[in-house]
């Protein structure tokens, strides 16, 4: 991986790596994780944190919110809850109609 891409599937990033990539300050990003607003591959300290393109993708949504929209930190936190339960009852629903089908 150069340092402008996307991590190789099965990569990790460290927490200075995710902050680069994604355009967030470290700090924000080891309070979302600390509030599991990020679920991160590898816990703990913020030198330990381990990032995959999962959690590099939903840092970037997050960063939208705060960048594009002024969003505080508390205000993502809620958001991203709300798409987390809108993508979930997404799902939901296409398992549903396939087994109508």
């Amino acid at each position: 991986m150069n340092s402008d891409s996307e991590p190789a599937d099965g990569e990790l990033l460290d927490l200075e790596a995710a902050s680069r990539l994604c355009g967030l300050p470290s700090e924000m990003i080891v309070e979302f994780t600390r509030t599991k607003v990020i679920s991160v591959v590898r816990g703990g300290e913020p030198e330990s944190l381990a990032f995959d393109s999962v959690c590099l993708h939903r840092l970037r949504k997050i960063e939208a919110l705060h960048h594009d929209l002024s969003m505080t930190p508390k205000s993502i936190h809620f958001v991203m809850d709300l798409l987390d339960r809108l993508e979930s009852a997404e799902r939901e629903l296409r398992m549903m109609r396939e087994r109508l089908r």
